[in-house]
């Protein structure tokens, strides 16, 4: 099973390191940012299923683990995901307000999908912050996205080489930069993880 473990810089995180200690006076430090007009937002295929859930909203709580999924509509009687959010028992670390979780507190979550033709997603409520040793995790499946990633209306060799640094980016307003988060890239299970430490908007893209 190829699987590709990514750093913050949008490369496997050896080749990346090594690359920019090669940059003369680079930074090793800052994520990978990228403007709204120069990030590729992963789209729906033409041949998708429909898709059934735009926005779901959950309860999660502390001292329990819970999961938020949006879904393609039923095809032939089964449904699909093409995003799964998990909240692990130990992850609410505290509310917007700045406040900490205790045991057997909840708070409601919602997740949107902002975009009908691309992987762009909003998790509400803002400034929710998940704990850094045991975080949220998103799962991204793009099993029925279009694979003509240069759209140039064939499949060819970049394509392929465009999914490779794909991966899963976050932007905290509107007019903020995209930044990459470190992800893993799970090829033949059509499958993008990544670790989430606080809500913003989510989208997988190159």
């Amino acid at each position: 099973m190829t699987r590709i473990s990514r750093s913050p810089y949008g490369l496997p995180g050896v080749v990346a390191l090594l690359a920019l200690v090669a940059g003369c006076g680079a930074d090793t430090t800052a994520p990978q940012q990228k403007p709204t007009s120069e990030l590729h937002f992963i789209a729906f295929a033409s041949n998708a299923p429909a898709i059934a859930d735009t926005v779901a909203s959950f309860y999660a709580k502390r001292g329990e683990n819970r999961e938020i999924r949006l879904r393609y509509a039923p095809v032939s009687g089964q449904s699909e995901d093409f995003l799964r959010f998990e909240v692990n028992a130990q992850a609410l670390a505290s509310r917007p307000d700045g406040t900490a979780f205790t045991q057997g507190d909840s708070i409601l979550i919602t997740v949107r999908l902002t975009d009908l033709k691309h992987l762009k997603f909003d998790f509400q409520p803002a400034g929710l912050r998940f704990s850094a040793d045991h975080p949220a995790r998103l799962r991204v499946e793009f099993a029925h996205c279009d694979r003509d990633l240069n759209d140039n209306g064939v499949l060819d060799p970049q394509d392929q080489q465009l999914l490779l640094t794909s991966g899963i980016w976050r932007q905290e307003t509107t007019n903020d930069p995209w930044v990459r988060l470190a992800d893993m890239l799970h090829v033949e299970l059509d499958e993008v993880e990544a670790d989430i430490l606080g809500f913003t908007g989510y989208a997988f893209a190159y």
